[in-house]
């Protein structure tokens, strides 16, 4: 194909799918182009919307050619919420782009001539998954309040369709919705970024597998009295067994404060998974979808010989997700975390499962080493670090204390795969990597890998 100008529409073919999530064409001058909602082997109609050196980006102006892998989406405001940006992709097919992508990943950034990638694990149902809702609150152009999603690169809200989120568990949805046809009686106007005016920010609610929700309004100051006893009248509709009131001063996006009041109901939520029980506050970490974080917790227990009595060093271990099923193996795990909150949960999970022999401690990550009982001495490092990957004190404690395995959780390919290729510089050898796809309908992919120190 000739080369084009901002200016010019043209036509390109998509060959594959980009670790972002957008379709890949090429210019012919040997650029990449980037094209957001495209499906690999769609032709298109396109235009540039960005130029550099060595690659472009551009939007679609029409389907030409449907690619094999293209579906309708669900959603009628796919494509322009930003909450999602697959649903235009067959399903299968975005398995198999998550399996290449942290291939991919590992052979390009970690330098891992033939990853031990043994796929991606798919979701039965890849709808309907997600536990927990957050949304931002503005106001419509008439002065109305409009509950959605951020439009992808923008602060602008997407409404909610009135059936709900595609993705959104049936009860997050129910009471969601319930909740957004309450908001206008509460009198409270949404926070504005720009002016700093404004006091409601985001509308968050958390479900459980038994459908009970904990509806929480996240708000810049207190709200008043009345306003408390309105939402606090909530309780028992839609599901909801829970109000609350987050507080969140600070700018940026940042979605929860440290501080949150309960206004009716139960203080936290129990869930269920692995054949445990959960106690999950307002701001704790949990998994968003549960059926796959099970499925997560089972590639953990099978992706190494777990031993009873071996001692493991848990960084990031948010309320025991990981730690608690392990735990149950007989294993002697310590946690740690810097979310106390989290941590608070986590004690109290182990007691409420009878789980004997973990412990859980707040603290940062690079100090997990720190004051370590004497009679404890670590077999194995399992950590779930956030989306930018190991902290870099955390190597720096590795050379002091090189544990014989490490069994490392990413949510990102390649943050993975960097810090994978400093730990084998470092000594450990990557034996298996396998994936599990815990967020269908979007572009990112969680795995499970195991190294070995030689």
């Amino acid at each position: 194909m000739p080369n084009v100008t901002s200016a010019e529409k043209f036509q390109l073919k998509i060959d594959s799918i980009a670790p972002g999530g957008d379709g890949v064409g090429r210019l012919a001058d040997g650029r990449a182009v980037f094209v957001p909602y495209a499906a690999a082997g769609d032709g298109v109609e396109a235009l540039l919307t960005e130029e550099h050196k060595t690659y472009a980006r551009a939007k679609i102006l029409r389907i030409v050619e449907a690619g094999p892998a293209r579906v309708t989406p669900p959603c009628p405001v796919a494509g322009r919420c930003g909450g999602c940006a697959w649903q235009h992709i067959d399903y299968k097919a975005q398995a198999e782009a998550k399996a290449g992508f942290i291939r991919e990943s590992l052979r390009r950034i970690g330098g891992f001539a033939e990853p031990p990638v043994t796929g991606v694990l798919a979701a039965a149902d890849p709808l309907g998954y997600r536990n927990k809702g957050q949304v931002p609150v503005s106001l419509a152009p008439d002065g109305s309040l409009r509950m959605g999603y951020y439009r992808e690169g923008s602060h602008d809200v997407v409404a909610l369709p009135d059936e709900g989120c595609r993705l959104l568990a049936p009860a997050v949805d129910q009471a969601l919705l319930y909740v957004r046809a309450q908001l206008p009686g509460l009198g409270l106007q949404p926070y504005d970024q720009k002016s700093g005016e404004g006091t409601l920010r985001h509308v968050m609610v958390r479900a459980n597998s038994a459908g009970q929700a904990m509806a929480v309004l996240v708000t810049r100051t207190p709200m008043t009295v009345a306003q408390n006893a309105k939402a606090a009248a909530w309780l028992g509709q839609a599901g909801i067994v829970s109000v609350q009131n987050n507080l969140q001063a600070k700018t940026g996006n940042v979605i929860l404060g440290t501080e949150t009041l309960l206004l009716a109901g139960e203080a936290n939520l129990l869930e269920s998974m692995d054949g445990l029980k959960f106690r999950l506050s307002a701001t704790s970490f949990f998994q968003v979808n549960t059926a796959q974080a099970t499925a997560l917790v089972g590639v953990l227990k099978g992706i190494r010989p777990w031993a009873a009595g071996e001692h493991v060093l848990e960084l990031y271990c948010g309320v025991g997700t990981l730690s608690l099923p392990l735990g149950k193996l007989g294993l002697r795990l310590r946690g740690v975390e810097n979310h106390a909150a989290a941590v608070e949960d986590a004690r109290a999970n182990a007691i409420l499962n009878a789980i004997q022999g973990v412990s859980f401690t707040v603290a940062e990550a690079l100090r997990a080493f720190d004051g370590l009982p004497p009679d404890f001495k670590p077999q194995v490092l399992l950590m779930d670090p956030p989306r930018k990957g190991m902290d870099p004190g955390i190597f720096k404690a590795l050379e002091k204390h090189p544990v014989p395995e490490i069994v490392y959780v990413s949510c990102d390919p390649p943050s993975l795969s960097r810090d994978l290729k400093q730990l084998a510089a470092m000594g450990w050898t990557l034996k298996r990597t396998q994936g599990v796809d815990l967020f269908p309908q979007t572009p990112h992919v969680e795995s499970v890998s195991w190294l070995v120190r030689a």
